[in-house]
């Protein structure tokens, strides 16, 4: 398959991802036609979806100055992943374990280079490799590298692979705080913001980091060194600085990695992106941060106590004090739900609950608890401190998941009737699995099941089972008529449950660690049907007239712990099994909408905007660029 191809291939994934799906069968002639024998791919040499877009990396710049001083400017270089190379880097050769070969072509020789990509958040990669100045001709010299892979850089994502914006991620240090902050330019011995003055938080907005430096010593800059400042930047970008976070992961000692982007485009004085260290010391009451001094995530970054910029963070004092009645009437949830659950945490009479679509966190106080009806009245108060009453309907589907929602009325003082069938009429579910399970949940399926994927005539789908291993799922798509694999992924299942007469199947995807729903309707041992339903169990979805028809073909994988490897191959899209995760859930916001016309304050509003028009002329004219470009390099 040649570069042509597969990039045209890239475009026409693009046009499914934004609803505007090109004929089927003119993406199987697409991969059919157009053969480059300069670039041949290796079959099973791909990045997915998760991984491919355009991003933004550092290059060089080390020594670069933080957000309060002036520095030179960091210098970034443009990376685009498509399903089949990294063009900076090279066509993607061979899959070696978690690593890939990319290989170039350099004076008539290949320049073969081994590359681990570990993705961090939606927004963030980490690339691991020699360095990038040193390749091999030989994939065997170039497999022997794979065992001496360093971090190398980081990718900030700036498109999503179709070409959408991104989406910020829901900012990890929650509420209001105040900060102390110095930096550790040799410049001076002292604490540039030496007492808890100083204002941080992610309010209004959960995915938005806003920083008010008050009583710092370069608030009070002389007239000449401000004129020569403000070549710059103004006071306000000095003393104001918000932050657009991108993604969080686990770092060393306890800590964990922040990625953020500075909202105000990147002055000349200070990095565009930073990547910084945190964590929380819960005796101590205090929040430590650390950033590293350009846009690397080790550049004078040592832990989240010593770095370029540090920061600690004291939570704000709490303005709202929990009313008398919730003190006086505190209730329990059911026993079953004590526990952690994958964003949820229920202890006794009090559940939190994080809200990484719609980027709010919540804390739940039951004060009128019905076990039998599974509804409770609640006290509930946001991360910015928006408070008030509404009824929480929490049910137990399977022993490892729990589905809750809240109710359309909501008040200031306690109601009764918050919990009465009108305000519950139209529950939107949130679906929550438990992090530590004591029993593992079986996969709803015995067997092989196979099928044709209705909207990609000549492609067929195979859901299969394992015998040993019953908790896990298998899930091809092939060329119906000659076999050749496209697709493969596999799936643990946490917990099914019936409903209306379709079976719910709540899983987690292995090679992305991001949980998916499916509904099912199983006609008989023999005949099946399926279609996805997001991150979240969506409702009112008909498997039999929306989904897919599946037929038995066989037993399950025997002794075999797992398929047989096989190779593998892009497809243009997934229509049955793709993430449909909903950009902002419903948790809470007919509650905070409600709340929002009778308190003061702000709620956030859902920043993306499906425009698919836009989003199709942007196809066609890539489409175009690809034709001319190709077109000007044959002559």
């Amino acid at each position: 398959m040649g570069t042509r191809t597969l990039l045209i291939v890239y475009f026409l994934h693009a046009v499914a991802a934004c609803g505007q799906c090109a004929h089927a069968a003119t993406a199987k002639e697409v991969l059919q036609s157009f053969e480059d024998p300069e670039h041949a791919v290796q079959e099973g040499c791909y990045f997915s979806a998760e991984y491919q877009g355009e991003f933004i990396m550092q290059v060089g710049g080390a020594g670069s100055k933080g957000s309060g001083s002036i520095g030179d400017p960091v210098p970034y270089s443009s990376v685009r992943i498509t399903f089949n190379s990294i063009p900076v880097w090279g066509y993607c050769r061979r899959r070696v374990g978690q690593n890939v070969l990319l290989v170039n072509r350099y004076n008539d020789d290949d320049c073969i280079r081994c590359f681990r990509l570990i993705r961090r958040s939606r927004n963030i990669i980490e690339v691991f490799s020699e360095n990038l100045n040193r390749c091999y001709t030989s994939e065997i010299a170039a497999t022997a590298s794979c065992d001496t892979l360093y971090s190398k850089a980081i990718l900030y994502r700036t498109k999503e692979f179709a070409g959408q914006p991104i989406r910020n991620e829901y900012c990890p240090i929650e509420g209001r705080y105040h900060f102390t902050y110095n930096i550790n330019d040799g410049s001076e011995e002292k604490i540039e913001c030496n007492t808890f003055s100083s204002d941080f938080g992610n309010c209004p907005d959960g995915s938005v980091f806003h920083l008010k430096f008050k009583r710092c010593s370069f608030e009070n800059l002389g007239r000449d060194d401000f004129i020569s400042l403000s070549r710059k930047a103004s006071r306000d970008q000095i003393m104001n600085i918000t932050f657009n976070c991108l993604g969080t992961w686990d770092g060393p000692n306890g800590s964990k990695y922040l990625a953020l982007l500075d909202a105000q485009g990147g002055e000349e004085r200070r990095p565009q992106y930073r990547c910084g260290l945190y964590h929380v010391d819960n005796k101590k009451g205090k929040t430590y941060l650390a950033f590293s001094s350009d846009s690397s995530c080790t550049q004078n970054l040592e832990n989240s106590t010593s770095g370029y910029e540090t920061l600690v963070l004291s939570k704000a004092t709490n303005q709202k004090t929990v009313p008398d009645y919730v003190r006086n009437h505190v209730a329990l949830f059911p026993k079953w739900s004590h526990g952690e659950w994958e964003q949820s945490l229920i202890v006794n009479g009090t559940m939190t609950f994080t809200d990484t679509n719609g980027y709010k966190s919540y804390t739940f106080v039951t004060v009128d608890s019905n076990d039998q009806s599974g509804r409770y009245v609640v006290y509930s108060k946001d991360q910015c401190e928006m408070e008030g009453y509404v009824c929480l309907m929490m049910k137990q589907r399977s022993e490892n998941v729990l589905e809750f929602t809240t109710g359309t009325a909501t008040s200031l003082t306690y109601k009764s009737y918050l919990c009465d069938d009108p305000n519950l009429d139209k529950p939107v579910w949130m679906t929550q699995s438990r992090i530590e399970r004591v029993v593992e949940s079986p996969c709803p399926i015995t067997g092989q099941y196979t099928g044709v994927i209705t909207d990609l005539p000549g492609m067929c789908a195979e859901l299969s089972s394992n015998c040993n291993t019953r908790e896990i799922m298998y899930y091809k798509v092939s060329d119906c008529s000659t076999g050749e694999l496209y697709e493969e992924r596999s799936y643990l299942c946490l917990g099914q449950w019936e409903e209306n007469g379709v079976m719910y199947t709540y899983t987690k995807r292995n090679d992305t660690s991001t949980n998916e729903c499916f509904v099912g309707l199983i006609v008989n041992d023999e005949e099946i049907y399926i279609k996805e339903a997001g991150d979240h169990c969506i409702r009112n979805i008909d498997p039999k007239t929306q989904g897919m028809r599946l037929y038995k073909k066989g037993q399950c994988y025997g002794n075999s712990p797992s398929p047989a490897p096989t190779p593998l191959k892009p497809i243009p899209h997934d229509p049955v099994m793709r993430i449909t995760s909903t950009p902002r859930s419903n948790v809470g916001d007919n509650m905070i909408n409600q709340i929002s016309t009778i308190t003061a304050g702000s709620r956030c509003i859902g920043k993306t905007a499906n425009n698919q028009h836009t989003m199709f002329l942007i196809i066609l004219l890539g489409l175009i660029y690809l034709n001319m470009y190709y077109s000007k390099s044959e002559r």
